[in-house]
């Protein structure tokens, strides 16, 4: 249980520096001042940075279309990895092994 909760802090800790990158420093909304304002502002860049990224058909909302077209890439790119081990392992069947 530990490690989930220790997993979970390290992801957003992650997107929240990974979403406010820009920012030199603390001051995320750049009024010259740190208070609670940026921790505010740093979390809506994490929210529009999350639906951002998660609307990968671009039709300005997150749902099931989006999940469908990771599917279908995540498809295409397992037929394409199944191919080069097949053919990889192909290569290996016929390679002769070298004489002593």
């Amino acid at each position: 249980m530990e490690f989930i909760l220790l997993a979970i802090a390290v992801v957003v800790i992650g997107a929240v520096v990974y979403y406010n990158r820009s920012s030199k420093g603390l001051d995320v909304n750049k009024d010259g001042k740190v208070d609670a304002a940026d921790a505010k502002a740093a979390v809506q860049n994490v929210v529009e940075g999350v639906k951002a990224t998660a609307d990968v058909n671009k039709d300005g909302k997150v749902d099931a279309a989006d999940v469908a077209v990771v599917k279908e890439k995540a498809k295409v790119g397992a037929k394409k990895v199944a191919t080069k081990a097949k053919e990889t392992v192909k290569k290996a069947a016929v390679r002769k092994p070298k004489a002593k």
